[in-house]
This record gives C-alpha cells, structure tokens and sequence, in this order.
C-alpha cells in the first residue's frame, strides 16, 4: 500500500500522458505534412524491398526530397507500418511512443539529479508525509505539457530526440555516480545523432555541459575505458558517431543544413552605417560588419524563445504547426510553477543549503540555456521545433514549483496556529484543479478547436483528393504542384507499389534545397489552365482555386465532374474537374 502511494502521482501522469498522446493521433492534427507521409512511405519502401523509395539499400540517411532525413525514425515506424498499415496513426505512433516514454524517462532524471527530501516532523502530533518525489511532479508537468503533446501528435523526429537524449543524460549521470557502465548512454547519443539534424550540436552540448560540471566524477569512472581491453568497446560508438555527424554536414547531405544557415545569410548593411563609412572606415570594420549582424541576428533568435509570447501566448508570428492556435507552447498557468521552480533553484545556490548539490541545479539551468541553441542558427526567427528540448529543463523546473508549492504549504500548519490537515489538502486541492481546469481549456482548444488552423498548415485536403482519384479513374491525372511535393501523397495514400516506383522514379534534383518528381504512373504534377482542361479528354484535373478559377465553366459540354476541397472554415484547398471522353 505503502508503494503504491509512492508511484500514484507517477502512475496518473502516464495515465493522463499517454491519453493526450494518443487520443485522436490520427486525426489530430488533420492532415499530413510532407515530412510526415515522406517518412511512412520510406518506412513502407524499406518494409516491401529493403529499399528506400530512391532505391538505396538500407540508408542511414535518407534521400527523400533531396533534404537528406536522418533515418532512426524512419526505420522506427517501419513496424508501425507493419502492424498498422500505411496511415497517419502508424506514422505517428513512435512519436507518440517517444512522448510516452518520456515521461518516465524526465521522472527517473529528476530523482537522479535530485534525491528524495525527507519531510520533517511538524509541531503537530502527526506529521504530514510527504509519499511524492520532484521526478513525479516533473512526469506530471511534461505529462500535460501543451508542447510536447503536440509533437507527440506528429511524425516529429525531434520529438524521438528528445526522449533518447532525457534517457542518455539518465544513464550518463548513473554513470558519473559509479552506477551504470558507459555503454547505454553511449548507444542512445549516437542514435540520437541518427533521429535528428540538431542532435549534430545539441547532443555535444548537453553532454559536454555535463562533463564540465562533474569532472571529477567523469575522469574517475572513464579512466578504465582508457585501458587497452576496454578502450577498444568505444570505437563503434565513436565511429558509429562521427559516420553520422560528418555524413549530415559534408556532402549533399550538409546541402540542407547550409541551406537553413543564418551563417548563409549575408544581411546588408544600412545605409546610415555605410555614411559612417566616408567619415571613419575603422568604425565601420569594427562596428558595422557581417559579424557583427549576424552575431545580433543569432541572439536575437536565442532571446526571443524565451519571450512570454513564445511560451505563453500566440505572438504575432508565431508558426501555427509548431504550438497550439491561440496559445504560447505552455500552459498560462506554468508561470506560476516556473517562478516557484526557479526560487527553489536559487534557494539551492544559496550558501549553507546541504539539500541540493548546487551542480544540479546549474545543470538544469545550464540544459535551459543550451536547448534554444540549435534554434537561434537558422533562418527562421524562431523554431519551437528545433527548441523542443527546452521543454525538458522547463518541465523539471515547473515540477520543482509544484513540489516547493507542497512544501511551503506543510510549513504554514507549524507556524500558523488552527491550520488543520483538512485545510492543507483543501488549498492543495483547490490550486491544482484550477490548474488542471486550464488544462482542460488548453486541450479542448488543441483537440476540438484547432482543426480550422491545423487545416492549412498540414495540408489537410490531400487525402481527400486521392480519393477521388481512386473513385474516378481517368486515362491520365493532371496534378497541381502549387502547394509543393504532392507525389509523395499520392503514393501514400495509394499504398503505391515501391517496386514499381523505384524502377520509374522521376526524381528532379533542386540543387541546394528539395527536389521534385513530375510523374507517377498516369498521374502528372505540374500546372495547367483552362486551355489544357478544354483540349484534354478524359483526364482528371486537380488544382488549386487560381488554376481553376471562378469563371471557368464547370457545366461546359465535357464536363464530367466536378469537385470541391474545403477546409473547416470552407477555405478553399482543391477543385476538381473530370473531363469526358
């Protein structure tokens, strides 16, 4: 009895997470992005050949548009595929999984990095027993984190990152304390190096942050792998290791990454600096540079995914595929835990507290830090995706708050005479199911009032449209590629044969960035206008509203059909026309 009070807290946070994660993952958001149906028909490929859909044997890397995919998740959704078929719930599912196991793997972290704080006795006859640990508080704030619910609700290989990386770090800390051999957190870095883009920086990052704070403890337990017997045990991982990361940065597949540089990008610079330039050249070299501008664009970058309009509210930029529409990518009321969490934390590098190691607390505060880094060196403003990871740090600090929360509240009933048990639980009690009833706000938004949004941003509308190819079959499809990359639907969904597809890709080569394919079979990917659909019989023609506009005559003489792709706010995605024989 006494250990199931212990894990309760444990046990409802996986309960609650694994139902934010998994309910309506199939339909939620609703529809697929590329990447999405990219990796399930890769998965699907290597399923029925071994091949990818380019015809590579077994990849580590996968050529995919031409924007070389890391391939742990893709080959982590190839038994997905098979149990499941090709369908958004089997593409989304080791995401989902990931978030799952995450949510234990953040509880195990924090019990490491923390250990449990006995509760003292009060000035009442009988204490108050405190059964929970920081590790069961951190497990329920990512349980019902807004953030990693959503990218557990995609195909998201930074999601699988980040899991792999709070289960590395777990064993890395086990091995710093003489607990673990090296050898399991050595194995889920390097297949975190294979699931995502930013693991080639983040990864080195984390571990070097904790390789700097526990030094000591580092060179005492590595230097027996120095050691000629055991020394040999590390190579596979470090060639394993450098394969990956030099493989994603050297080649065409590093066309991607310098693609997505801000160190790509060369911002000019003004005009009022150029004038400076006729009064004092030295001041312009030194002050007004490329450096210089992209140093600011850089930190810019860093600062703002700290901004409460990125964490706690919709900023006016904010990509609506990368949060929950209307909200920031936590819950409002996370403030309040974030700010008890930090008062903890600070408390702990206070003089004369034996609690806490003080490296505990500068290395989650070091991870808050790191995790926006990867994020900050590309050319978009900001990405919650490439930042994913600072949801982990947040995670434990607002796991601290709840915890620190418990604690000030016991404290009251010693120094505030009348207080009662009853009211103690009472306070707890009311704070908490006010907070659980933002929850409850914040994912009724997600699940029920996100669909309009999430339309257009996973371009929903796709599935729809080869359905209609599959009911109406013509002699040839004229598909429109305005919205980019529509082949890799239509073999998606098709289920097509990647036999056949590999021995007739049409692949074209985008240079530094994606490609295309402007055939499949009977169906073409291309644009067309009215001439084409009046000179071309029976052939099936799918555009968007400015390839079929509102003057053509959709009752013309060779008209055969004639259909309508709307979102839920009857926006319109994709029109239809089947002409005659």
């Amino acid at each position: 009895m006494l250990l199931m009070k212990k894990y309760i807290l444990l046990i409802i946070a996986l309960l609650i997470g694994t139902f934010l994660r998994m309910w309506q993952l199939s339909s939620v958001p609703n529809g697929l992005t590329w990447d999405e149906a990219a990796i399930g028909y890769n998965a699907y490929s290597l399923l029925k050949t071994g091949r990818d859909e380019h015809g590579t044997f077994m990849p580590l890397v996968f050529k995919s548009f031409g924007d070389y995919k890391p391939g742990a998740y893709i080959y982590l959704t190839v038994p997905s595929v098979a149990i499941f078929g090709l369908n958004e719930f089997a593409v989304r599912f080791p995401s989902a999984l990931a978030g799952i196991l995450a949510i234990f793997g953040i509880y195990l972290l924090t019990n490491e990095l923390f250990s449990i704080i006995q509760t003292k006795k009060t000035n009442n006859s009988e204490p108050i027993t405190n059964n929970f640990s920081t590790g069961s508080f951190t497990a329920l704030a990512l349980a019902i984190s807004p953030w990693m619910v959503h990218f557990s609700h995609g195909a998201w290989e930074v999601n699988v990152f980040t899991t792999l990386t709070i289960f590395a770090l777990y064993y890395f800390l086990r091995f710093l304390k003489g607990k673990s051999a090296l050898y399991p957190s050595l194995l889920l870095a390097c297949l975190s190096l294979a699931t995502y883009q930013a693991a080639k920086l983040l990864t080195p990052l984390v571990f070097l942050l904790f390789i700097t704070l526990y030094w000591k403890e580092f060179w005492y337990w590595f230097t027996p792998y120095l050691k000629p017997k055991r020394l040999w045990s590390l190579f596979p991982f470090i060639l394993f290791g450098l394969w990956i990361f030099f493989g994603s940065v050297f080649g065409s597949a590093g066309n991607r990454l310098t693609t997505l540089s801000i160190f790509n990008y060369k911002p000019g610079i003004s005009a009022e600096a150029k004038a400076i330039d006729n009064q004092n050249p030295v001041i312009l070299d030194l002050f007004h540079n490329q450096k210089e501008l992209s140093s600011r664009l850089v930190l810019s970058r860093y600062l703002y995914h700290f901004s409460p309009e990125v964490l706690f509210y919709e900023g006016p930029i904010v990509s609506e595929r990368g949060h929950l529409p209307g909200l920031g990518v936590l819950n409002p009321l996370e403030f309040i835990w974030l700010v008890l969490g930090f008062i903890w934390l600070v408390k702990r590098l206070s003089p004369g507290s034996h609690d806490t190691p003080d490296r505990s607390t500068a290395l989650i505060l070091g991870l808050l830090l790191i995790a926006p880094i990867p994020a900050s060196l590309t050319l978009a403003e900001f990405s919650t995706v490439r930042a994913l990871f600072m949801a982990v740090p947040l995670a434990i600090i607002s796991g601290i708050g709840m915890y620190y929360y418990l604690e000030k509240m016991k404290s009251l009933i010693s120094v505030i005479p009348g207080l009662t048990r009853n009211l103690y639980k009472f306070s707890i009690f009311l704070i908490f199911i006010f907070y659980f009833f933002i929850s409850f706000y914040v994912f009724d938004v997600y699940f029920n009032h996100s669909q309009t949004v999430f339309a257009t941003e996973f371009n929903y509308g796709y599935k729809q449209v080869v359905q209609i190819i599959k009911d109406h079959p013509a002699k040839k499809v004229v598909f429109t590629d305005v919205y980019g990359q529509p082949y890799i639907y239509y073999v998606f969904y098709t289920a097509y044969d990647p036999a056949i597809y590999q021995k007739t890709n049409d692949f074209i080569s985008g240079g530094l960035d994606v490609g295309r394919v402007d055939r499949v079979g009977n169906v073409e990917f291309h644009q067309f206008g009215s001439s084409d659909m009046m000179t071309q019989p029976d052939t099936l023609f799918i555009g968007s509203e400015g390839n079929i506009n509102n003057q053509f005559d959709i009752a013309g003489p060779n008209i055969d059909l004639f259909r309508q792709i709307e979102t839920p706010d009857h926006h319109i995605l994709f029109r239809v026309i089947k002409t005659k024989p």
